[in-house]
């Protein structure tokens, strides 16, 4: 799996010195994949003075700032020391651990190609069976940087950066047509050779990398693999856990997929989980150990049964509207953007649900749309006739909404008792939910 990999996650260490002579104001986000979060850091620095970030991480990555345009590659158990020497125009210098992999993707990001432009190609092509080509076309420059790049890097790291960007790849071979559907709503038609491109990046073997790139290309491969053996939604779960066997075989690197894909079951309903997790099989038994652990550590959240955490958010029609408002009513809350089209598929259903039980189970409806323009909400709202409690969370409101009902995916839905506490902290869709999920 690659060097600097822990799957309990270990600490990694970043220090920020502040070497120009203004106060920096420092943002930035590190993703995991095991399962999905994020973390926020911010500081601000003062000239001369340092900031020190302590992140637990799975295995080597980034912390994309945004403030200032850079990342940091970071990795369990690793000091990296990074100093700001200009912030106009922005000039690095790294010292301490994987100072010569930081100077090389200081270098890297700033004449590399990136996903951006993948997505941009998959919005101008009407036939997608040619984006492959294109999409290597783009990675082509990105392995040129790479074996071009005249500093010294250790073999080890060649070897992984290659596979990072040969799985990055493929993943968005995979990824925009997925992503171009998804926000259309439309089917993307592709044909049966599509998928040839998946020979050149295998899921396990002895020179694999664990890395982002790898977790999202895997996923997703799998994912089609279900899709194609299975058209059901309900069964996609089971399918691509059962691809994940089959194809991950037994292998180390497997066991991290299958936790990978159990992760997100979890997200999605602890029974299901449960089931899932009776059926699969791991090389290292520490792992289902380490997986169960996390699951229940960070998927608990809102607890089941503790009061659901207060909200305080605008209504389509302007006023301000309070969760605690609602007690004494059974309530769904609906978290949604406007970019989500399965979100928007359950909109009619939504509409039905708050209609058939509004008076015999004094049930309220609320749809929260978070990560979102305003302007997006409010056409919508419109086009589909929202009949439920309609809310806006602003992007400071997002934050607070995803942090404590522990949103990573949409749609997400909770359902809250009468007492204002959770019932089910990852509910069923509108499209799923009968008379007896209400009881």
């Amino acid at each position: 799996m690659g060097t600097d990999v822990s799957l309990r996650s270990e600490e990694a260490v970043t220090t920020v010195t502040n070497q120009t002579n203004d106060t920096i104001k420092l943002k930035g986000v590190i993703s995991f994949y095991l399962p999905v979060s994020e973390k926020v850091v911010e500081e601000v620095i003062d000239p001369g003075k340092s900031a020190t970030f302590k992140i637990k991480m799975n295995y080597p990555d980034f912390i994309q700032f945004t403030s200032l345009p850079f990342r940091i590659y970071n990795a369990p158990g690793k000091t990296v020391k990074c100093t700001i020497e200009s912030d106009t125009p922005l000039k690095l210098s790294f010292t301490g651990d994987l100072s010569a992999e930081n100077n090389y993707y200081s270098a890297y990001f700033q004449g590399a190609q990136s996903n951006q432009i993948y997505y941009q190609v998959g919005n101008q092509i009407k036939d997608f069976n040619k984006f492959p080509a294109l999409a290597d076309s783009i990675n082509r420059i990105n392995l040129n940087f790479l074996e071009n790049y005249k500093q010294p890097l250790s073999s080890t790291f060649k070897k992984q950066e290659y596979w990072r960007l040969m799985y990055n790849n493929a993943f968005l071979k995979h990824h925009v047509p997925f992503d171009k559907a998804f926000k259309s709503g439309q089917k993307i038609r592709l044909d049966d050779k599509y998928f040839n491109f998946d020979s050149e990046t295998p899921l396990v073997g002895q020179a694999i990398p664990l890395s982002t790139e790898y977790l999202w290309y895997a996923v997703f491969r799998l994912r089609d693999i279900a899709i194609n053996e299975s058209k059901a939604d309900s069964l996609l779960s089971v399918t691509m856990l059962a691809a994940a066997q089959d194809k991950c075989g037994k292998s180390e690197i497997g066991d991290v997929v299958k936790m990978r894909l159990l992760y997100d079951a979890y997200a999605r309903s602890k029974i299901n989980y449960e089931k899932l997790l009776r059926q699969v099989t791991f090389v290292n038994p520490e792992n289902k150990r380490i997986l169960d652990s996390i699951s229940n550590a960070r998927f608990s959240l809102p607890l089941t049964g503790k009061k659901a955490p207060e909200f305080r958010l605008v209504s389509i029609t302007g006023d301000t509207v309070e969760l605690s408002q609602f007690a004494d009513h059974l309530i769904v809350v609906n978290f949604w953007a406007s970019w989500c089209a399965p979100c928007i598929q359950e909109f009619p259903l939504e509409n039905k649900l708050y209609d058939t039980y509004k008076a015999s189970k004094n049930l309220v409806v609320i749809n929260v749309c978070i990560d979102s323009p305003i302007d997006a909400w409010k056409n919508l709202s419109a086009k589909h006739q929202l009949k439920m409690v309609n809310l806006f969370a602003d992007d400071i409101q997002g934050k607070y909404l995803k942090k404590k009902y522990n949103i990573s995916t949409l749609p997400k839905s909770v359902f809250i008792d009468r007492k204002l506490k959770i019932i089910n902290n990852n509910f069923k869709r509108a499209s799923q939910i009968k008379l007896q999920d209400l009881e």
